[in-house]
């Protein structure tokens, strides 16, 4: 029987009670035995804000359209730490399974997926503390353009996933990746405006910046965030082409090698 590449939507749907228990299942783990708990989620945002604060606009002087430079990276930060969770959890979504995986049979799509659940029930805590930083810091975003953020959020979640699930079916015969990530999720974070705006990239190096997705996704989601000037047509409707593209890329890779993740585990 011809093997199938795509999504294969009435099976996930039959197993959508599995799905919604591997991501309560995450969630439950992840801060079982820490003593705050969920406040990790609250609490990691906003120290990371706190130092790109610090270095890059007290230290380095970096201008921003913006009289918070808090608020300015706490805003970069929420949608990047969704794509990097994404990608950083699905990635590891076979590995951590693989007795399930060797054992049991289920849509093996459902691993990954999952972690897209957990990273936007963190999402939804990470805005919630933007919120009240906004409502204290007296910032005034723009209402209509808060309606964008999902779509930025959905090409961010696409694109994390896309890599995620690239490196989740090579990771299954490869581990050398699972030891790679680590190193280069610092150098994509420091090429991508997280924690500094794209204008203050240096002219003759912004070409470069320009065409990484990410620059215009993490830019666009700011903008909605802050009330800013938003991104260009153009560079928009580039960021999400690529994104999503990024997303089939790892979807096709990850169902052609699918059927060989129980042998290899």
């Amino acid at each position: 029987m011809e093997q199938r590449y795509w999504l294969d939507l009435k099976e996930l749907w039959l197993f959508r009670d599995l799905l919604w228990s591997l991501a309560s299942r995450d969630l439950k783990l992840r801060y079982r035995q820490t003593a705050l708990g969920v406040l990790w989620v609250v609490f990691q945002p906003v120290a990371g804000a706190g130092i790109f604060a610090v270095v890059f606009g007290w230290v380095a002087g970096l201008g921003t359209q913006q009289k918070s430079y808090f608020l300015f990276s706490l805003a970069g930060l929420l949608v990047w730490n969704a794509f990097q969770s994404t990608l950083g959890k699905s990635s590891m979504a076979l590995l951590g399974n693989a007795t399930l995986v060797s054992k049991v049979y289920f849509p093996r799509l459902l691993l990954p997926l999952s972690t897209v659940l957990s990273s936007l029930v963190d999402f939804g805590i990470g805005l919630l503390v933007f919120a009240v930083s906004a409502i204290v810091l007296q910032a005034k975003p723009s209402w209509p353009g808060v309606l964008a953020l999902p779509v930025w959020l959905a090409a961010a979640l696409a694109a994390g996933m896309g890599i995620g699930l690239l490196a989740s079916a090579v990771m299954a015969r490869f581990r050398d990746v699972q030891h790679a990530l680590p190193v280069l999720m610092p150098f994509l974070m420091y090429a991508s405006p997280v924690a500094y705006a794209l204008d203050a990239v240096p002219a003759q190096w912004k070409p470069v910046f320009q065409w990484n997705p990410l620059s215009w996704v993490l830019e666009g989601s700011r903008a909605a965030l802050l009330g800013v000037e938003p991104v260009q047509t153009s560079w928009a409707a580039y960021a999400f082409v690529c994104c999503f593209l990024i997303l089939a890329a790892g979807l096709v890779s990850f169902r052609k090698m699918e059927r060989s993740f129980a042998d290899v585990l």
